[in-house]
């Protein structure tokens, strides 16, 4: 095996591991956020996810200020980005789980996981390059997209700003609110402070880790899920990506937190839940591809390079998984 294939296979399944790891100890996961925020006024997991944000704001500019990496910007597919965010939203809330933390619960030993991520591929797949793609392309046309320029808008280019403008006033603001409420961790999960550090630590690093596959793609979910049930059955794409070997290391990770903390175990989900899991996985898939990525992709390791479309496309999802607990149990109330 050469230097570059030792790099590729060892670096993305590290960085799964680690990534698996780090989430499953602080329960990451961005539908525990904001439906413990909105059901039981518990913000714990928000906080964590924000200081996760703002570490991995400070560490890419970092890695693309000391020439370490050149990480690209996503594109403002507005119509897509918000569309595709919406429909994420509600398909996290359905599924019971995001991306990144349905595939935690693999290795937690929760059946129901598989169930979403079959949904979840079958859905990205769909959208990739089944009978959905055409209504992707089009709603990810160039007549959509918003530029600066030759360059997609970012907020320091959109305000005219120098980026460590931008990131000392977020980080004022991120400091109020994470000041207030508990900082005592639930359940044995470790205390969100913690939690936000290190996943933002990880998002950060990456970016870096991945150019040993070979092109800086950093911590994605949505287009390798799809991926990974394609390449075994049909051979797309024609090879094994560094995005598809991380999801390797991801259950493994998980495996080593929740081992040790008695967190392990065999779950059946009920019966009945099975078609809306499935659903809420293949809604969460489609809708991925056509926002651009999932709430990992979009919602920290592109909105780390403070692209307009990816964070646009992340309070998108945040706003759809919050318009589907109303729907489903606040209105009620």
């Amino acid at each position: 095996m050469d230097e570059f294939a030792t790099s590729f296979w060892l670096s993305a399944v590290l960085t799964g591991l680690a990534f698996g790891y780090v989430i499953q100890r602080g329960g990451f996961c961005l539908t525990r956020a904001i439906s413990n925020l909105a059901l039981m006024g518990d913000a714990g997991i928000l906080r964590a996810y924000v200081l996760a944000m703002l570490v991995a704001v400070v560490g890419v500019h970092l890695l693309t200020g000391l020439g370490l990496v050149e990480v690209p910007v996503r594109p403002f597919r507005w119509i897509a980005n918000i569309l595709g965010g919406l429909l994420f939203g509600v398909g996290m809330i359905l599924a019971g789980g995001c991306s990144g933390s349905t595939w935690y619960r693999v290795g937690e030993g929760a059946i129901g996981a598989w169930v979403i991520l079959l949904g979840f591929a079958l859905g990205a797949t769909t959208a990739n390059v089944g009978a959905l793609e055409p209504l992707r392309g089009w709603l990810q046309r160039r007549e959509f997209e918003l530029r600066l320029g030759d360059a997609p808008p970012t907020l320091p280019s959109a305000l005219g700003v120098p980026p460590w403008v931008v990131i000392a006033v977020l980080g004022g603001a991120a400091r109020v609110g994470l000041a207030r409420g508990p900082r005592e961790p639930e359940h044995g999960k470790w205390a969100w402070p913690l939690t936000g550090a290190a996943v933002g630590i990880l998002i950060a690093a990456g970016w870096w880790t991945s150019t040993l596959g070979g092109r800086p793609v950093g911590i994605t979910f949505a287009v390798n899920t799809g991926h990974a049930l394609t390449y075994p059955l049909v051979g797309y794409p024609n090879q094994v990506t560094w995005s598809m070997v991380l999801l390797v290391g991801m259950p493994i990770g998980a495996f080593l937190g929740a081992w040790p903390a008695g967190e392990f175990r065999w779950k059946l989900p009920p019966g009945w839940s099975l078609v809306k899991i499935f659903g809420g996985g293949l809604l969460m898939g489609a809708s991925a591809l056509v926002a651009d990525g999932c709430n990992i992709t979009q919602g920290l390791t592109n909105s780390a390079t403070l692209s307009v479309g990816s964070l646009a496309a992340f309070v998108s999802m945040c706003a759809g998984g919050w318009l589907t607990l109303w729907a489903l149990y606040l209105r009620k109330g």
